[in-house]
């Protein structure tokens, strides 16, 4: 598939939470409704489902950035406050180990949602 200005890629790992699958049957059913005004399904598809569909995943996904953003934001600043802080050498280095970890598992997580997941 090419890619560029007009071409967007579905997050799939969205569709596996059930906050967001709530979400989507809710907009869906609303969706539906004006169906009944177009000729086609295909119509409707095209100018109302498809690009409503979009938007909710566009703006879920810079909702779910965002939010990634302030708590790898929040892990920094913990980070240097423990550094300043006059404490023992080996408390000093649990905290931050800690921290680490933390910033790590983050790390993971958002490149395990940019990785293909085959099933045999």
């Amino acid at each position: 598939m090419r890619g560029g200005r007009s071409f967007w890629k579905m997050n799939t790992a969205l569709l596996r939470e059930d906050l967001f699958q709530e979400q989507l049957r809710q907009f869906w059913t609303e969706w539906s409704k004006p169906n009944k005004n177009y000729p086609t399904m295909v119509m409707w598809w095209e100018q109302v489902a498809k690009v409503h569909i979009k938007k909710l995943f566009v703006r879920e996904g810079t909702v779910k950035r965002r939010e990634e953003m302030q708590m790898e934001n929040i892990y920094y600043v913990c980070l240097y406050d423990i550094l300043e802080r006059p404490i023992q050498h080996a408390k000093k280095r649990a905290e931050l180990n800690n921290l680490k970890d933390k910033t790590v598992k983050l790390h993971n997580a958002r490149l395990a949602r940019g990785q293909i997941e085959i099933r045999k």
